[in-house]
């Protein structure tokens, strides 16, 4: 469903997956940060001929900012955000976890964020982004390569209900023999982003034949501005500490 412009919602359940095409000034961008992180570890990767990824090559903060895409993943969230808030009962469940409720101005924060690079036969199992090292509330994933073989228009190999290479959500509508759906595929496309809640359950199918499926993924926070606050003061007591 479009909701505005280059912003589409696909609410198969209650939890909302939003998209967004990538502007191509800042495709170019994420691209460079992808193959300089990559330049970084290739003489340490495992060739381990298929199966789970490796651990993924992580991108720090200032790389974003270097580049100078920090701004529009923030912008991006931001839309996320003021999405989910306009529908359903969002705003009162996030008074829960968002202390000082949504109402109010809120601080978003980057976690964390890495690199995936699929070859043939990789895959990576179910998971969500909830139970990292650092509390997260949205996650997305932008594409930047993707396999012609596994595009929109060719991927007609399916697999368990999933395709080739596809990322495969699944809702909580398994749990009512009156959902629509239990799964929301999605074919990836470079230059499209997604965003979701990170306790969605997804995993990525494996593809065969040449090629290679990029991705960024990352993880990001919300809290409120109070409680900003709270931890930039906290940390100026701790600084004037003798």
């Amino acid at each position: 469903m479009k909701m505005g412009d280059n912003w589409y919602v696909h609410a198969p359940w209650a939890q909302l997956v939003c998209s967004t095409e990538i502007p191509e000034d800042k495709l170019v961008k994420f691209y460079a940060i992808s193959n300089e992180i990559l330049d970084e570890v290739k003489n340490t990767e495992d060739n381990h001929g298929g199966g789970v990824i490796p651990l993924p090559w992580t991108i720090s903060d200032d790389k974003f900012v270097k580049y100078d895409v920090r701004t529009y993943i923030m912008e991006m969230v931001e839309n996320y955000m003021s999405t989910i808030l306009n529908n359903g009962n969002v705003q009162n469940n996030l008074d829960d976890i968002i202390p000082g409720g949504p109402h109010t101005l809120w601080h978003t924060r980057i976690v964390d964020a890495w690199v995936v690079s699929q070859k043939e036969n990789d895959y990576i199992p179910v998971h969500t982004h909830h139970n990292q090292k650092e509390s997260c509330k949205i996650s997305g994933v932008l594409y930047l390569k993707v396999p012609e073989q596994i595009k929109c228009n060719n991927n007609d190999i399916a697999i368990k209900g999933g395709k080739d290479g596809q990322l495969v959500f699944t809702g909580m509508g398994g749990v009512d023999p009156f959902s629509t759906t239990v799964q929301f595929n999605v074919p990836p496309e470079a230059g499209w982003m997604y965003l979701f809640p990170s306790t969605l359950n997804h995993q990525v199918y494996p593809f065969k034949g040449e090629g290679e499926r990029r991705g960024i993924s990352f993880n990001v926070d919300v809290i409120s501005i109070e409680q900003l606050q709270l931890i930039e003061q906290s940390i100026e007591e701790k600084n004037e500490t003798p």
